[in-house]
């Protein structure tokens, strides 16, 4: 059975995922087409071109955000150049879905998301997850590598930014985790004054 990706299908899924000022047009070579759409986060910012590509041919669906950043190879530093890669790659070692990737012809930085479409289809679920991950992980992510290019930041500032912030996250979730088992705890002591038992009892995990 052939994959039932088809460019209908993709511009169903942006209807329903609420962007309608999409753009589908025909690839030269290709059995299906392309779409463009973007995004912006806020007024302030440019915001981002994406374009959905069911290339079936490749068997391969692909959210691609071109363009997020131009580093010229021979006009970047060679430093902020070598900072912009190790980022690059420690970001894409950390996340799980996508990946950044620098194209030294054009100085193109993109980030784009694909996924196998051999002889199936595409729920709207993956499709949402899909999409949801492209706009998160640019939004976050963009703004902190054109600093490291723009020579705001060095890569090792942002690595330990990083990890302060991952460090943060989990020490919030060891504060509730705490407070759960104080109340669990304090719970079960009420439990016992009122005669319920009257044995000492460990707390069991569920």
């Amino acid at each position: 059975m052939a994959t039932q990706v088809t460019l209908d299908l993709m511009k169903q899924y942006l209807e329903r995922f609420g962007w309608s000022r999409y753009k589908a047009v025909e690839e030269p070579m290709e059995k299906e087409g392309i779409i463009h759409t973007g995004w912006r986060s806020s007024p302030d910012v440019e915001g981002f071109n994406l374009a959905i590509d069911p290339m079936v041919e490749k068997n391969c669906l692909s959210f691609r955000v071109p363009k997020i950043l131009t580093v010229s190879l021979d006009e970047t530093p060679q430093e902020r150049l070598k900072d912009l890669m190790v980022a690059m790659g420690f970001i894409n070692y950390r996340i799980i879905l996508g990946k950044f990737a620098y194209d030294p012809r054009d100085g193109e930085v993109r980030f784009s998301v694909d996924i196998p479409i051999d002889e199936n289809t595409v729920t709207y679920e993956q499709f949402e997850h899909c999409l949801g991950v492209v706009v998160k992980t640019v939004d976050e992510y963009a703004p902190k590598l054109e600093a490291i290019v723009k020579g705001k930041k060095t890569v090792k500032e942002f690595i330990a930014d990083e990890m302060k912030s991952e460090t943060a996250i989990a020490g919030g979730l060891l504060r509730l985790f705490r407070e759960l088992l104080e109340a669990m705890e304090r719970a079960h002591k009420g439990e016992r004054r009122e005669g319920e038992s009257s044995q000492d009892q460990s707390l069991t995990e569920v």
